[in-house]
């Protein structure tokens, strides 16, 4: 499980990716300068939709993970872990 939890650093830099890149898209479709402060609603709406693409996007690892650190099962790899989940 080790190996996987090395991708759990990723949720955080994905966020803040999607947050940046909303933020920039959305004062542009506002005509405003790109590093325009959003105001309260603006701010937890970002925030918002970038944490839900972010676990959207690393959640299944964290799946494989605990299931490798699982001492009740044995599992030859990340793939078996996978295909066996799968199924």
């Amino acid at each position: 499980g080790f190996v996987p939890g090395l991708f759990g650093t990723s949720h955080g830099a994905l966020q803040f990716m999607a947050y940046e890149d909303l933020k920039e898209r959305y004062n542009k479709y506002r005509n405003r300068v790109s590093d325009t402060k959003l105001n309260t609603v603006e701010y937890i709406m970002m925030a918002a939709v970038s944490k839900i693409f972010a676990v959207v996007a690393t959640y299944p690892y964290q799946v494989v993970r605990a299931r490798l650190q699982d001492q009740h099962n044995t599992y030859s790899g990340v793939f078996d872990v996978i295909s066996r989940t799968w199924r």
